[in-house]
C-alpha cells in the first residue's frame, strides 16, 4: 500500500542556491525565486529617501514594505538579473542586506487514507494521556498554524478555531485597526484575503487537528490539547509550488503584531522545509522568525522529508540557530527513525511520532485521515508546547524549549537518537510538565563599569541546560565578541572602544534581560 507523505521540497532541487550578501555571490538558477523582485533590507526603513534613491539608481521601484518595516519587496527593470542587482544593491550605503525573493513549495505524495484508531499511537507514545492528569490545555493559549489554512468549520475544530473579537464579521471595515480587514480566522498571504479556508489539499487541516481538535466530545479525534485556540496562516495555494519569502515575512509579521497587541500567541506550528523551501540562507525569513521569538513566540518546525543529515548539508528553516526554533524529526510507533526523516545532532533537537498518523482532514465536516511526514510530527510538539504554556503560563519562550527538550525520553533501542537528534530522544509531555525548567539570564549584577580606555571584558551566563537565547550589542561602541547565539552556561565576552567623553553608558541584552555597561574616569 502506498504512503502518503507530505514532502515539503523544492519541484527542482538540481543546483545549491547560495544566498547573496555584502562579498558573496551566488548561482543564478531557474525556478528557485521570483525573477524580477529582490527583497531588500535598508538600515533606514523601506520608506527612507535612501530606499528610495536606491531604487531609482537600478531603475528599480519598490513593490511593497515588508514586516517591520525596514523590508521591501522590490520590481526590478526588465533584463537586470536577480543576481546582479543583490550584488549592486549590497554594495549600496544605507541597504543592510539584499537577497532574492526565495519561492517556498509545497509538494504531495498520494497515499491510501486510513481511519483506523492505530493512527493515533502518538498520544499514548509522547505521555499526553498522564499529562492530562494535569492540563487538557486551555482556551487563553493561541497557537498560529503556518500552513495551507484550515477547514475551521470541521466538527473537530470548530470550536478551537481562533476568532479575531475585535472584528465584526463581514462588514468590510478594519475594526480593530490592525490593518486587516475583517481577519476573523486569521489571514490568507497567498492570496491576500481574509479567509484562510484550507483549499491546498489539507495538510493544514491535518497538522491543525494534532495541535488542538477537540477532546472529550464524542466526535474523530483529539488533539495533543483538548482546549486551545488556532490561528491558521495560509501561505500555500493548491499548486503548492508558488508561495514566497514575502508572504512568509508577512505572515510571521502578522502574528508577532497579534502577538504585541495582546493575543496571546505562544507557539507557531511550522511543518514546511527542505532545500526546496530555499536552498539558501533566507535573512529575511530569519529576521522575521526572530522578532517573533523575542515578542515571546516559539517557533516549532520539520526537519524535512528527504533523510539527509541537516548539519552536513543545511536545511532551512529549521536549520537557522534561532533561539525560539525546535527542530523536530520523524518515529515510528515503535520509536524507530521514519525512513523519510531529515536529522542532525545540532540543527534537529528530538523526535516526535511522524509516521501513519491520524487526524482532521478538509475534505469535509467530519473528515479524518492518516498521512506521513515530519509535518506530522511538528504538531505533537507544537501541541506540547501550548499543552505546557496552558500548565505554566509563567514560562519564557526559552524555559518552554527547555522544559521540552530536557524531559525527552532518551532512546538506545531500535534507533540511537542520539545519532539523530540533540537530545537523544522522543517527545514527552507529561515529563515537560512534571519538571519544567526555568531558564534565568541574570548576570551575577546588572551593571558593569569600565575605564575610559576600554578593553576586553567577560560576563558569565549560568541560565540552565538547553536554555537558548540572544546576546546583543545596543549601542555601535559595545562589540559582542562572543556568538550572537548560545545555549546553557556560556562566557559572554565583549570590547568597548576607548572613551573620548567622561561618561557614557550602553547595554547588552542577554536572552532579554539587560546589562548596563557605565565608561567612566575611575
Amino acid at each position: 500500500m502506498s504512503r502518503r507523505i507530505f514532502v515539503l521540497r523544492a519541484a527542482a532541487a538540481a543546483a545549491l542556491c547560495v544566498l547573496a550578501s555584502a562579498g558573496t555571490g551566488f548561482a543564478q538558477t531557474s525556478g528557485k525565486w521570483v525573477p524580477n523582485e529582490v527583497l531588500v533590507k535598508f538600515t533606514d526603513g523601506a520608506d527612507s529617501a535612501i530606499a528610495r534613491s536606491a531604487s531609482m539608481r537600478l531603475g528599480a521601484s519598490v513593490t511593497e514594505v515588508l514586516g517591520d518595516k525596514r523590508w521591501a519587496r522590490v520590481t526590478l527593470p526588465s533584463g537586470l538579473a536577480v543576481s546582479d542587482a543583490v550584488k549592486d544593491l549590497s554594495d549600496m550605503a544605507g541597504v543592510e542586506f539584499a537577497q532574492p525573493n526565495y519561492y517556498y513549495h509545497l509538494l504531495l505524495t498520494p497515499n491510501d487514507p486510513s481511519f483506523s484508531a492505530s493512527g493515533m499511537y502518538g498520544l499514548g507514545r509522547i505521555s499526553a494521556p498522564s499529562a492530562w492528569d494535569l492540563s487538557t490545555g486551555s482556551s487563553s493559549v493561541v497557537v498560529a498554524d503556518i500552513d495551507t489554512g484550515m477547514r475551521y468549520t470541521h466538527q473537530d475544530l470548530a470550536a478551537n478555531a481562533w476568532v479575531n473579537t475585535g472584528e465584526i464579521p463581514g462588514n468590510g471595515v478594519d475594526d480593530d485597526g490592525n490593518g486587516f480587514v475583517d481577519d476573523v480566522y486569521g489571514w490568507d498571504f497567498f492570496y491576500n484575503d481574509n479567509d484562510p479556508i484550507d483549499d491546498a489539499g489539507g495538510h493544514g487541516t491535518h497538522t491543525a487537528g494534532t495541535i488542538g481538535a477537540v477532546g472529550n466530545n464524542g466526535l474523530n479525534v483529539v488533539g495533543v490539547n483538548w482546549s486551545v485556540k488556532i490561528m491558521p496562516i495560509k501561505i500555500y495555494s493548491p499548486n503548492g509550488t508558488d508561495s514566497t519569502s514575502a508572504m512568509l515575512v508577512n505572515a510571521y509579521a502578522y502574528i508577532r503584531m497579534m502577538k504585541l497587541r495582546g493575543v496571546n500567541i505562544r507557539a507557531t506550528n511550522n511543518s514546511y522545509g527542505g532545500c526546496g523551501e530555499a536552498c539558501g540562507y533566507d535573512q529575511a525569513t530569519k529576521d522575521g522568525i526572530d522578532a517573533m521569538g523575542e515578542a515571546g513566540i516559539v517557533n516549532v518546525f520539520a526537519a524535512g522529508n528527504d533523510n539527509i543529515n541537516n548539519d552536513v548539508t543545511p536545511s532551512y528553516p529549521v536549520s537557522y540557530t534561532s533561539p525560539s526554533i525546535i527542530g523536530v524529526a520523524s518515529s515510528t510507533n515503535t520509536d524507530s527513525k521514519s525512513g523519510f526523516s531529515s536529522y542532525g545532532p545540532v540543527a534537529v533537537d528530538l523526535a516526535a511520532p511522524g509516521s501513519s498518523v491520524l487526524s482532521t482532514y478538509n475534505t469535509s465536516n467530519t473528515a479524518t485521515a492518516t498521512l506521513s511526514g515530519t509535518s506530522m510530527a511538528t504538531p505533537h510538539v507544537t501541541g506540547a508546547v501550548a499543552l505546557l504554556a496552558a500548565y505554566r503560563p509563567d514560562l519564557s519562550v526559552a524555559s518552554l524549549k527547555a522544559s521540552i527538550l530536557n524531559n525527552v525520553d532518551v532512546l538506545t533501542t531500535p534507533t540511537n537518537w542520539a545519532t539523530y537528534v540533540k537530545t537523544g530522544g522522543r517527545l514527552n509531555v507529561f515529563k515537560a510538565m512534571q519538571t519544567p525548567t526555568v531558564c534565568s539570564f541574570a548576570p551575577a549584577g546588572t551593571t558593569m563599569t569600565v575605564p575610559t580606555k576600554g578593553g576586553v571584558f567577560t560576563v558569565n551566563i549560568t541560565p540552565g541546560a538547553n536554555c537558548d537565547y540572544l546576546v546583543r550589542s545596543q549601542v555601535r561602541w559595545i562589540k559582542v565578541m562572543s556568538p550572537e547565539t548560545n545555549s546553557g552556561t556560556t562566557t559572554v565576552t565583549f570590547r568597548v572602544t576607548p572613551n573620548p567623553t567622561i561618561s557614557r553608558t550602553g547595554t547588552i541584552t542577554i536572552g532579554g534581560q539587560a546589562l548596563t555597561i557605565s565608561q567612566s574616569r575611575s
